[in-house]
């Protein structure tokens, strides 16, 4: 989950926990949900963008690469590092025990 969407979670777990009238909150659910698709929506479309235009300079800057070479070589290091991403992010997610040795120091009885 992105930070966008955890904090439309906090604001309306704040706002459940305000008391809040239900169709001011429906309507603040519904304000936050569009606003988080919206900014999702647009830096997706802004990393798209991002990625054609270094296609299309580094043909420019290597003359030599064919066009195919040059987006070939950028598909890649873009499938690349959405996979180190995705892995990195499902390290964070994970705990494991023994990065948290505390957590298992449980006793145990001899029979």
């Amino acid at each position: 989950m992105g930070v966008l969407a955890n904090v439309k979670e906090k604001v309306l777990e704040k706002l459940a926990a305000a008391a809040v009238p239900a169709e001011a909150l429906d309507k603040a659910r519904r304000l936050l949900e569009t606003t988080v698709r919206d900014a999702t929506q647009a830096a997706h479309a802004i990393s798209k963008d991002a990625i054609f235009r270094i296609k299309t300079h580094l043909v420019d800057i290597f003359p030599s690469f064919s066009p195919a070479l040059t987006s070939k070589m950028v598909d890649e290091a873009e499938k690349e590092a959405v996979a180190a991403e995705t892995e990195t992010n499902k390290d964070e997610n994970s705990i494991t025990i023994s990065s948290h040795p505390e957590s298992y120091n449980i006793p145990t009885s001899r029979l």
